[in-house]
């Protein structure tokens, strides 16, 4: 899955529409993740209205939430598409693109969280959601001005093929039996037609093995490609989880709901903060690996989870969940910049499905286990107890992957 040498010709960092691209992943991300936001504000009055138990509505939420962000018809398309389109125009400057782009994540976190909690008093969950669903419309804006860059196209490619046969084939194929069977006998009939069987089967199996490889199952077999992605599982695992549970952990702690809604905002100033830390450092001429940044990062969500569950006052809350945002904005953004280098460009959108299948699972597994453990104990303060060992775990597998990349590299 290394990049092609051709693609090393191919002139990045200088088509101006990149940063349009950037623009619109920016916008996907905000409103797809502001909506996640959104359902975690709305926990409690769905709870209530519903007369359910928190943990299998947060869970619902949660599992929402992955399907809409990473395999929903919708904003796959929106926010998986944007961004291999955007990765098309960058490769020095990529992580100051990534970076840009994903800040509307933290945006959506800080403007969705306040705004629903106003929505929610004014029209109630049922209302609100209407009134955001009106806004998730925007993504068909952002849908129009995406276009790929068409000189990244890299010609050693194997993934793309047309699958079917063309017309031209077909009559050429129907004309060599047409004359097969007026010259031949009955039993030349007969040949005719099994080779006319045998031929569509081949076509069948070709037309088989062409979705197969636009699929690309070879992804799997990298080994670097499957330790990222189960690093950036673990990281998921956790992260889905704090996004809906955020609001309602707060409020545990003894804060208002006007308070708990600040939160979110807390997390995204924390998350932009992360995310511009890697390119300012680049400008300065620091340059650190990004298996580095990806460990830190890790290493500031452990124990800000830690921290989180002892700290009660409203200071202190939004500290430390700011510091969880710095937290995942290291960890995301480097590992969005490891697996990018990890394929060619025409390739990088399968790289990007296979992730979003996986981290879905990863996704709605944290949020279940963390909604039983509260109605388990009554209170996150064990949940928390559990992310911060599990964002531990992600270490390991980062130093495995640039252990890996440096020996295969000599």
């Amino acid at each position: 899955m290394a990049p092609s040498v051709s693609a090393a010709a191919h002139p990045y960092d200088r088509d101006k529409r990149g940063w349009v691209m950037v623009a619109t992943a920016f916008t996907s991300n905000l409103v797809v993740f502001g909506n996640l936001k959104a359902l975690g504000v709305l926990l409690f009055p769905m709870t209530n209205d519903l007369d359910s138990d928190l943990w299998l509505v947060g869970w619902i939420l949660v599992f929402y939430g992955i399907l809409h962000s990473f395999m929903g018809l919708g904003a796959a398309f929106s926010v998986f598409i944007s961004t291999a389109v955007m990765a098309s125009y960058f490769k020095e400057k990529y992580p100051l693109a990534v970076g840009l782009s994903t800040m509307g994540i933290p945006t959506g976190m800080m403007v969705y969280g306040p705004v629903t909690q106003v929505l929610l008093d004014i029209y109630g969950w049922r209302g609100t959601t209407l009134l955001l669903g009106a806004i998730s419309f925007n993504l068909v804006v952002c849908a129009v001005l995406v276009k790929r860059d068409p000189s990244s196209s890299s010609s050693d490619t194997v993934q793309y093929h047309e699958v079917s046969v063309s017309d031209h084939e077909n009559l050429e194929e129907g004309g060599r039996i047409n004359a097969e069977n007026k010259a031949e006998s009955s039993d030349g009939i007969t040949r005719s037609n099994h080779e006319s069987h045998k031929s569509q089967a081949n076509k069948a199996r070709q037309c088989c093995r062409h979705i197969m490889e636009a699929i690309d199952f070879a992804v799997l077999t990298d080994v670097r490609f499957v330790l990222l992605i189960c690093a950036r599982c673990v990281s998921t695992f956790t992260y889905s989880s704090w996004l809906v549970y955020m609001v309602s952990h707060g409020q545990f702690q003894g804060l208002s709901e006007i308070q708990a809604s600040f939160l979110p905002a807390a997390f995204g100033i924390g998350n932009v903060v992360g995310k511009l830390g890697v390119p300012l450092m680049q400008r300065a001429g620091i340059l650190p690996p990004m298996t580095f940044w990806a460990c830190f990062g890790a290493s500031i969500v452990s124990a800000s989870f830690l921290l989180d569950a002892f700290i009660k006052p409203f200071v202190g809350q939004l500290v430390l969940t700011g510091l969880v945002g710095v937290g995942f904005a290291l960890n995301y953004q480097a590992i969005d910049v490891m697996v990018r280098f990890l394929s060619t460009d025409d390739r990088l959108i399968s790289v990007l499905g296979w992730q979003g299948m996986f981290i879905s699972v990863a996704g709605a597994l944290g949020g279940l286990i963390s909604g039983r453990i509260y109605e388990l104990t009554g209170s996150f303060s064990s949940a928390l107890f559990v992310f911060s060992g599990v964002s531990l775990l992600s270490i390991p597998l980062f130093v495995s992957e640039a252990i890996y990349a440096r020996r295969k590299a000599h």
